[in-house]
């Protein structure tokens, strides 16, 4: 089940609404090739083909976009035997994104870590408010 995160920064005042995690859909792999944009699908086939037994990781983690200057969430496959990783682009915009939450880290220390988009401060703040599927 994946969560709502609002993200809002206490600096500038500017929020955002992620969804983060996957849903149901999500245990198909045709789903899971859906959600990245045309320029990375390749690259999250050949992960996906990479081992006899489907052992993978697929998620929708926070990022941060400093080209369109939001917090979103990207699409983020792993190989769980490897270290290969696939993060889709940002979903505003279309370009690469940076600051990607790590599966091991918590949105509350992820956002303590990284900085606002718009104003660079270190004021960020992220609360789940809900969950969708």
């Amino acid at each position: 089940m994946g969560e709502v995160i609002n993200v809002y920064c206490k600096a500038c005042k500017k929020g955002w609404q992620c969804f983060t995690g996957n849903g149901l859909q999500h245990g198909r792999k045709e789903m899971i090739l859906a959600a990245f944009p045309a320029q990375d699908r390749q690259r999250a086939e050949s992960l996906l083909a990479a081992s006899m037994i489907p052992a993978y990781d697929f998620r929708y983690g926070l990022a941060v976009c400093v080209h369109c200057h939001n917090v979103v969430a990207v699409p983020v496959l792993r190989a769980v035997d490897s270290e290969d990783i696939c993060v889709g682009r940002c979903p505003l915009c279309g370009e690469k994104t940076k600051s990607l939450c790590a599966e091991e880290q918590s949105v509350e220390e992820w956002s303590k870590k990284t900085a606002c988009p718009v104003c660079k401060s270190h004021r960020l703040r992220a609360e789940t408010v809900g969950d969708w599927d």
